[in-house]
């Protein structure tokens, strides 16, 4: 196993503990079917310790300078690189991804701590004279405890950029992370500790729904910050804002890939096989609605199924490897589930991924693998085609006009992300600006850098202000006016 694998313990004022609890959570490798660990979930007395604690660090640490706090976060982002190819084979055991994708999500939790170090660049405020020898200026206070609930497609990129961005800021923060893959996130909040954190400003509990209820609900979280399903993004947000806290509920997706007339069908292709089965579908971006017009659908979908058949499913452990296991035996049952409804629905399975053999030396039969899948004549408006697939899943649709294809990816109470593969500028733009979707891909999957704010609509979001670029700064501070006279 790589260095960073450790039991899941908890993190409750800098000290690691296996828990007190009788509810133990078996941890599983999803190549394998095997289990590797059992973390025990954190009881009530245990959740509230890692509350007081941060809250207790909070006063010092909000005191410290903005420049001191960036100093530990320049130390939290070289302990990642130090252990980044460690850290990787923690993903790829824990959560299934291939090697590859697991290094990318790690060098993307480095990109998240490095945009939150410009954080000095960022925290400019106002300042004028508002009458004889009053003056007036603005600055940026921070929160106080925070919490942050994050899911297991990533397992470290998620708790990194939560950590980066609460803590430059002022905050403290208590994490609880996925109970389906808690060897990682507690692989890196282990790191990022190790960048020598004051005891308190950084706390890992975890648990099941009832650790993140308890956080949400204790009276001194003031912010609580999650990634989920829609259906439990909405609850966190209608819970948490009616006990008046602040709230960045980032939920599901039903993204549509639109391929127009003029598109270039290979570009398009790979970029459809990309979006839909990279990670094994489990990442809010996939694109697992595809609209073709009619006059290169057949084609498209040739060809989207012949780069189906070159994907490699097996162990992320092993060379060659591009299709990883999905996370857990509930998730292929799932989505073996969804399959059938839809075929029962009048679909056609052009690529049926159920029953895939896994190749390689490091996988057996008892992983959780699901091969890519086309659906074809499914109606866009079939409950199942309704629902987010969150594995390697796509149904290609048909229409007649451009019109039509913007109309069934509006078609959908999800706003995540929508993409257009076209040679037409006038045709792009029509699609940017009338498809209801807060990221937007032209000819490209629309996966937004650390440095640009990560949009959600409809049901993809709730709450006021996004992750990513430097909307976690006014999320995690508020402004405070002073007016002075000398």
């Amino acid at each position: 196993m790589p260095d960073t694998v450790k039991s899941p313990q908890h993190l409750i004022n800098g000290e690691w503990q296996t828990g007190s609890g009788t509810d133990g959570i078996a941890v599983h490798d999803p190549s394998r079917g095997e289990q590797v660990a059992e973390l025990t979930a954190a009881i009530p007395d245990e959740v509230d310790a890692a509350v007081a604690a941060a809250s207790a660090a909070f006063g010092t640490w909000s005191e410290m300078s903005l420049q001191r706090r960036v100093q530990y976060l320049y130390r939290m982002r070289q302990q990642l690189a130090d252990n980044a190819e460690d850290l990787a084979r923690t993903i790829t055991l824990d959560q299934g991804k291939t090697l590859d994708e697991a290094r990318g999500e790690v060098l993307r939790a480095g990109e998240f701590i490095e945009t939150a170090i410009a954080a000095p660049m960022l925290y400019h405020t106002k300042a004028g004279n508002i009458a004889g020898g009053i003056d007036a200026h603005q600055v940026r206070e921070p929160l106080g405890v925070c919490v942050a609930i994050t899911p297991f497609n990533f397992p470290v990129m998620n708790p990194s950029q939560f950590s980066a961005w609460a803590l430059v800021t002022g905050n403290t923060l208590v994490v609880k992370p996925s109970e389906q893959d808690p060897l990682a996130s507690t692989a890196v909040i282990r790191l990022l500790q190790q960048a020598g954190l004051p005891d308190g400003v950084l706390n890992l509990v975890h648990g099941r729904a009832d650790v993140a209820q308890r956080l949400i609900d204790h009276p001194e979280v003031v912010a609580v910050s999650c990634i989920t399903s829609s259906p439990v993004a909405k609850a966190v947000h209608e819970r948490a804002s009616a006990l008046g806290k602040r709230v960045q509920a980032n939920g599901g997706a039903k993204n549509p890939i639109v391929v127009a007339a003029d598109a270039d069908l290979d570009l398009a292709a790979e970029g459809i096989v990309a979006s839909a089965f990279g990670m094994a579908g489990q990442r809010c971006l996939a694109g697992t609605r595809v609209v073709a017009v009619d006059e290169v659908y057949d084609q498209l979908v040739e060809k989207v199924a012949a780069l189906s058949d070159k994907l490699v499913v097996g162990s992320g452990f092993d060379t060659g490897t591009t299709l990883g296991p999905v996370v857990s035996a509930a998730a292929r049952q799932r989505l073996e589930d969804l399959v059938e409804r839809a075929l029962t629905a009048g679909a056609t399975a052009v690529r049926d991924g159920r029953g895939a053999v896994p190749q390689g030396p490091s996988a057996t039969a008892d992983g959780y693998f699901f091969g890519p899948t086309v659906l074809t004549g499914l109606r866009h408006t079939d409950p199942v085609e309704q629902e987010e697939t969150f594995g390697p899943v796509i149904a290609v649709h048909r229409t007649a006009f451009l019109e039509d294809a913007i109309a069934i990816s509006n078609d959908t109470p999800f706003g995540n992300a929508a993409t257009i593969y076209t040679r037409s500028g006038s045709t792009a733009r029509a699609f940017t600006k009338r498809v209801r979707s807060g990221n937007i891909g032209v000819n490209s999957f629309p996966a937004p850098p650390a440095n640009f704010p990560m949009g959600g609509l409809g049901d993809s979001f709730f709450g006021e202000t996004h992750i990513c670029g430097d909307a976690p700064l006014r999320f995690y501070t508020e402004d405070k006016l002073v007016v002075s006279r000398w």
